[in-house]
């Protein structure tokens, strides 16, 4: 007999929390001698974005996965109407019924250095059969300099969008989206049953902050809208604000009206405070905004996007912002939508262009990433100068450029299980019921790694037929690898039934698995 004793450390909610998992290997029996939690998992696909599902692990890491990004230019301001403009960050992207992406863009004719609320400031449409080569078609229905040859969708003067299909709406409000408009600086819902017509909806009370983006969703979990939007957290000296801190707080919007706070889910901690320490009346970075949604497939999943602001050189500041003033886009991760957990060790999930690029100094994630085939392809809109109007030093002619472009993502690539190259990894789920008749699984194993595959019962006992020795060798890239024993792939006499997954593994990424 030999006993394993297997160490699962998780961060949870600001403190650290330790649970042992003891297993007794005995002829290939694992006997588990914790409490069992069986989870229903039913069709549904299951990413490895955090250790929930998971009983143990050894050999292996939660890895972050980078998109890379195109550095094409989809959207900029070519029309005779946008002339000398700016696209700007604030701009939103779907994928109908019928497949055709559409975007709805934020573009700035011009801007007073006086009167925030001053700004020529408009929503311009454009669409797209395949997701790159975009159209802007003349819709004809709000004028710009006496004309309305243009593709302005919006009325008025609007801050961008946050455009969002509306499941519980009937099909004449089938398209929403909330954005601030000028000059009152309200915060207003429109509503459209195609996204090209659209018409005012309702005024939001925000209750706190909304100068940013705002993003609204139904939640099937909960089944309410949910808000997620800007949170501030000041200090004061006397009546001098010294110190603000931005954040991310999320809500339940009731009627589509009244925005009724949950709590706030993101703000800079001491960790991020520490970064740059010595800068120690200064904020070093500030969450600026997020794009939150629930991912395609799965329940209970929530993916944050956050628009990760900065600005630490106090002595260089200039018009409210030190330097650098830029922008990249950090993953957070969730299981409830409330509370987030940061991956990747914090660092970058998509970073700014290359210098003399076009997104070169503030990039901003557009509400909500789109899955094309066999990828998940993130819209974002970039600009080559910082918050507070410099120009990145090598761009062009030393002029202003923005554009809107994509970053292409695996599908359910966020975060990945890794095997080393020298070590065979393995890991078991807590017991599991499902329904299908098939097993899928995420994966890539490059040329020389390889995954396998044992279905346990609950108390760890090898079911026959599904055995590690009986696991065909899984060796290769695909989103959907079929996992078979000795050739066949019928898990259906198992359906309903509490069981267990073991994958062994080496050189290899795991994504996810899905019962079919």
């Amino acid at each position: 007999m030999k006993k394993l004793t297997y160490k699962t450390i998780q961060k949870a909610k600001g403190c650290w929390a330790i649970s042992l998992v003891l297993f007794t290997l005995t002829e290939g029996k694992a006997q588990l001698t914790e409490p069992r939690e069986t989870i229903v998992i039913g069709n549904t696909k299951q990413l490895f974005i955090d250790d929930k599902l998971i009983q143990s692990h050894k050999s292996v890491d939660f890895v972050m996965n980078q998109p890379y990004s195109t550095g094409e230019i989809l959207i900029e301001t070519d029309l005779p109407h946008e002339a000398g403009g700016e696209v700007y960050l604030y701009s939103s992207v779907l994928k109908d019924d019928e497949g055709k992406v559409k975007i709805w863009y934020d573009f700035l004719r011009q801007k007073s250095e006086t009167d925030p609320y001053d700004h020529d400031r408009h929503v311009g449409y454009a669409e797209s059969a395949d997701g790159i080569h975009f159209t802007k078609p003349e819709v004809g229905l709000h004028a710009l300099n006496g004309s309305k040859k243009n593709n302005v969708v919006l009325p008025g003067i609007i801050g961008g969008s946050a455009v969002w299909l509306d499941p519980q709406a009937p099909p004449a409000h089938r398209y929403k989206t909330q954005a601030k408009v000028y000059p009152s600086g309200k915060l207003h819902m429109h509503s459209s049953p195609d996204g090209i017509n659209w018409k005012f909806f309702s005024e939001i009370n925000p209750r706190g902050p909304f100068d940013t983006q705002t993003i609204v969703f139904w939640d099937e979990t909960s089944n309410k809208h949910v808000f997620y939007g800007r949170h501030f957290v000041d200090r004061k000296e006397g009546d001098e604000l010294v110190l603000r801190r931005r954040g991310v707080r999320r809500a339940i919007l009731e009627d589509y009206k009244d925005v009724v706070d949950t709590g706030v889910v993101l703000w800079p901690d001491f960790i991020d405070q520490g970064t740059y320490s010595d800068k120690v009346r200064q904020n070093p970075v500030d969450y600026y905004g997020a794009t939150v949604f629930p991912y395609p497939e799965t329940k209970g999943v929530y993916i944050m996007l956050t628009q990760a602001f900065w600005h630490w050189v106090t002595d260089t500041e200039f018009q409210g912002t030190g330097e650098p003033g830029t922008r990249d886009i950090r993953l957070e991760v969730s299981r409830d939508g409330t509370s987030f957990s940061k991956a990747g060790a914090r660092k970058a999930f998509i970073k700014p262009g290359p210098l003399g690029r076009f997104d070169s100094r503030q990039i901003w994630a557009m509400p909500n990433p789109i899955v094309m085939g066999d990828e998940i392809w993130i819209y974002y809109c970039g600009v080559n100068w910082d918050r507070a109007g410099r120009i990145d030093p090598m761009a062009p002619g030393g002029k202003k450029k923005s554009a809107i472009t994509r970053a292409v993502l695996r599908l359910d690539g966020f975060v990945s299980l890794d095997t080393p190259y020298d070590a065979t990894g393995e890991v078991v789920t807590k017991p599991v019921t499902f329904t299908g008749g098939k097993l899928e699984i995420n994966t890539d194993t490059g040329g020389g790694g390889s995954i396998r595959v044992e279905i346990l019962e609950e108390d760890g006992t090898p079911v026959p037929g599904f055995t590690l020795q009986e696991s065909d060798w899984i060796v290769g890239n695909s989103v959907r690898y079929p996992v078979t024993w000795r050739g066949k792939a019928d898990v259906k006499q198992l359906e309903g039934k509490s069981v267990r997954l073991r994958f062994v593994m080496r050189d290899a990424k795991l994504y996810a698995f899905q019962f079919k």
